[in-house]
């Protein structure tokens, strides 16, 4: 069941009708069922499986919490928690990649191993609560938080259905809480709740699926372009991605704002990046600051004793990981390794790149570093959107290749799409704009006279209706 289903909205305005119509104490068993009944219409079976995750975690969580008074047992059983949660992410998605891999190396030495692909599908949702219940369960064994004893409440932090197709990743510290709370109506947050699910839908189905249409087509059927088409597809793609997964984001954070509960932003224009670390600062923030809690800093620490070469391996092993993350793909790999590298070697010039900096106007800078930032994030999703390493190989070298302004073949989106995707870019980049500097559009919009605001929200409920393109699945749901 998509967001953007007819019966999804009626089963929305339902939930959302009997959740501020029962008592205060059953809040929370109309979010468990809206939850399993959003789950269970995709698929039943996945459904179980997220039920076993959530029992398993909750009796680790609370076995942790019995154990205080005996560190020892207390860690074994926290890691056997986090082995059980990283080893069933591994069967899912990644054991097919590895026996695959292994296959091929025995391959290339002549020996042929006795080895098939496993018949297995992947649990939707699986990435993200995956990472939910690692976090938690470290949580509670630092102490940092009790475990959690209620297991309805406990479950709703793993399926709450906004966040649960493609986050965001929430940490326990801050979500559990407000599942705990009842909420009154709240007419305002409503309004405002409305307006990101609107905003959202709007970068979704009027700007990311009609871009797909240039993305896709070009990577189905890579060995047909070259030189401006490819040029095209190549300074599009981080907008698609971003106006998909920032879509769905907002879609969800508002979905979650008329329940009453806060969502954790993910994204905080990383356009407006001077820097690839200052990007992954801005750019799908509950994994990152996931990976940077519980990888980057742990290994940090551990490794120590290597002085200033500590942080430059964690970093390429975080980024390797958040890479690996997306996919059992060795270009998502190579993704991660890049911004890693890209990173490290920002660390390290840094003192070099300002000196050299401030020899030129602050502002030629500051729209040079947009730039930079930007290109090298272009570079990297040739490696994203590419299945084999073949392809980024093609895709890059034709790019200088057959280049002509005023004759080369587009037609695989029409000239009106190629007009809305434009105008709506520009809309989303002037909202944007003004946001990084201080100033809360869906704020503003608030004191402006009624009349102009109801123009503003029906103006774009008539361009999502009437300029919506074939709605695809979000992009970071196949994660």
């Amino acid at each position: 069941m998509s967001f953007f289903d007819p019966e999804f909205l009626v089963f929305y305005l339902i939930c959302l009708v009997l959740y501020y119509k029962v008592r205060d104490k059953d809040q929370k068993f109309v979010i468990f069922a809206a939850s399993s009944l959003f789950i269970g219409f995709i698929s039943v079976p996945f459904l179980l499986y997220t039920y076993l995750f959530i029992l398993v975690n909750y009796i680790f969580g609370l076995q942790i919490k019995n154990f205080s008074k005996n560190p020892k047992a207390q860690k074994i059983i926290c890691n056997s928690g986090i082995l059980l949660n990283i080893g069933s992410l591994f069967v899912f998605k990644y054991l097919n990649f590895v026996l695959s891999s292994v296959s091929q190396l025995f391959n290339l030495f002549n020996y042929s191993l006795p080895i098939s692909a496993v018949n297995i599908i992947v649990p939707v949702g699986i990435s993200y609560y995956t990472l939910q219940g690692i976090s938690y369960l470290l949580q509670v064994y630092r102490g940092h938080e009790p475990a959690e004893k209620n297991i309805i409440v406990f479950a709703n932090f793993i399926l709450f259905f906004p966040k649960f197709l493609s986050g965001p990743i929430e940490l326990s510290k801050t979500f559990i809480p407000q599942l705990k709370k009842s909420f009154a109506f709240d007419y305002p947050l409503l309004r405002e709740g409305f307006k990101l699910i609107l905003w959202g839908a709007f970068k979704k189905i009027v700007i990311a699926d009609r871009l797909a249409i240039i993305i896709n087509g070009v990577y189905s059927d890579l060995h047909s372009f070259s030189g401006i088409p490819l040029w095209i597809t190549f300074v599009l793609q981080p907008l698609h991605l971003y106006c998909d997964f920032s879509g769905y984001t907002d879609i969800a954070i508002g979905i979650g704002k008329t329940f009453g509960l806060n969502l954790t932003n993910n994204f905080k224009r990383p356009f407006f990046s001077t820097s690839v670390t200052m990007f992954w600062q801005r750019m799908h923030i509950s994994l990152t600051f996931w990976c940077n809690e519980y990888i980057f800093k742990r290994l940090s620490f551990k490794l120590r004793k290597w002085g200033y070469w500590a942080p430059v391996f964690s970093v390429l092993i975080t980024f390797l990981i958040l890479g690996l993350w997306h996919g059992p793909r060795w270009t998502f790999i190579i993704v991660g390794l890049l911004q890693g590298i890209a990173i490290n070697y920002e660390y390290f010039t840094k003192k070099y790149r300002f000196a050299i900096g401030k020899k030129f106007p602050p502002r030629l800078v500051l729209y040079s570093s947009y730039l930079l930032t930007y290109l090298f994030y272009c570079f990297t999703m040739t490696f994203y959107n590419s299945l084999k390493l073949g392809d980024v190989r093609y895709f890059i070298s034709n790019m200088f290749t057959n280049i002509d302004f005023f004759n080369f073949n587009m037609s695989i989106i029409s000239r009106s799409d190629k007009i809305i995707a434009f105008f709506s870019l520009l809309l989303v980049f002037i909202v944007e704009f003004r946001q990084e500097n201080g100033k809360d559009v869906f704020q503003e919009i608030g004191f402006w006279p009624a009349w102009i605001r109801k123009v503003c929200y029906y103006s774009l409920c008539i361009l999502i209706i009437y300029f919506g393109s074939s709605m695809n699945e979000f992009v970071y749901m196949k994660f």
